[in-house]
């Protein structure tokens, strides 16, 4: 197995907390997520891995590199919530509760989230996740809702304690989204107050479903796609698969599309799902995981390898008229870079995932673009 296989593995199976035991106090129950060790990224920890080293190497037209570096931002004007993918892929049926090594959780936080930190200040909680094996468990639900809890509670414990009335982006991929998908249903889409606070939501990698051709409805009744960079209160949401590798009939990994419904697809890089250029590819370089130091793109010593305008984004339809997100290989005339991603690889079948590994790697400097100027929109209160 190559070593870009064994590093996509975490991410593969994505889509596929600690509800610790409060003390009493007052008559009412401590939130758990008042203890710094239940967070990845949240100002005043002692380690933020939000804010570690995000370096890349940009791989320009005429092969000449240089290095881009990451500054997070010293002061933001609103925040950015996460919730990682299925990091768990050994563990037996149920949810994940040893969290004494976070090593799992930081090879997503760092490719997807820890960017944001140039725009937001973000938070991102550990949680009970269902392990890969769980998907496919009669208890699934079962498992799924105490997942959730965690993720509503530290939330809760967010908006009362840390937020102050700042204006929100939800992240997710993966069981991630699907962890702020019930978020979203079950707090957000019949609040119009808290939906006020919404600046966008991101739930890359998951399963938002609308009626054919509309843009709200299905998953949600008052949350619709984001037609347009300015909007906001809004949902961007796809499904990645490479050019000429559809996804077959009206299966998406694991999931089934409805009759009579579609899976959302917003182009992050043109909203009006036209082909268009994408504004940065950040491939990660190499990264630790389980034990092992694994090499992803050859040949740079930063974290990451940057790619702009080089690959492309469209929405497509397969042969059911199901949507996705297609992405593919077209350099302009004199360009001289290769693609480092091996779509013919097993793990980017699309009987199976796609490019749902990639799904944030790809679209990374768009999916911040967007951010930046619906928070430049964002209503004042």
């Amino acid at each position: 197995m190559s070593n870009r296989i064994k590093f996509l593995i975490p991410f593969c199976l994505g889509f596929l907390i600690f509800q610790c035991g409060g003390t009493k106090e007052n008559n009412t129950v401590a939130n758990p997520y008042a203890d710094d060790s239940l967070w990845l990224c949240r100002p005043g920890l002692p380690h933020n891995y939000c804010l570690d080293d995000l370096t890349a190497t940009e791989i320009k037209p005429d092969g000449s590199t240089e290095a881009v570096s990451f500054t997070p931002a010293a002061q933001t004007d609103f925040d950015c919530f996460y919730i990682y993918p299925t990091v768990d892929l050994t563990g037996p049926v149920g949810n994940h509760t040893d969290f004494s090594d976070v090593s799992p959780m930081l090879v997503p936080l760092r490719s997807q989230a820890a960017r944001f930190s140039e725009l937001c200040t973000v938070y991102a909680p550990l949680y009970r996740q269902i392990t890969i094996f769980t998907f496919r468990s009669p208890k699934k639900e079962e498992y799924l809702e105490i997942a959730y809890g965690d993720v509503r509670e530290s939330f809760m414990y967010y908006l009362e304690h840390l937020n102050q009335g700042r204006p929100i982006v939800l992240l997710g991929h993966s069981q991630g989204s699907m962890m702020l998908r019930m978020l979203l249903q079950r707090e957000f889409d019949q609040d119009p107050a808290l939906r006020s606070r919404l600046i966008a939501a991101l739930l890359i990698g998951g399963d938002v479903l609308v009626p054919p051709g509309e843009t709200v409805g299905e998953t949600f009744q008052n949350l619709p796609l984001c037609t347009s960079e300015t909007e906001t209160g809004c949902v961007l949401a796809f499904r990645s698969y490479a050019e000429g590798y559809p996804p077959p009939e009206d299966t998406f990994g694991s999931n089934t599309i409805p009759a009579g419904t579609d899976l959302a697809c917003t182009n992050p890089a043109d909203l009006s799902g036209a082909q268009s250029y994408l504004e940065g590819a950040y491939l990660p370089t190499q990264v630790t995981y389980a034990d092992m130091t694994l090499e992803i793109v050859g040949g740079f010593s930063t974290p990451f390898a940057l790619y702009r305008d080089f690959y492309t984004a469209s929405c497509a339809r397969n042969q059911n008229g199901i949507s996705y997100l297609e992405i593919g290989v077209h350099p302009p005339a004199g360009d001289n870079r290769e693609n480092p991603v091996d779509f013919t690889s097993i793990i980017y079948d699309p009987a199976l995932l796609g490019l749902h590994l990639l799904d944030y790697n790809l679209t990374l400097g768009d999916l911040l673009r967007q951010v930046r100027v619906k928070s430049e929109n964002f209503p004042q209160p």
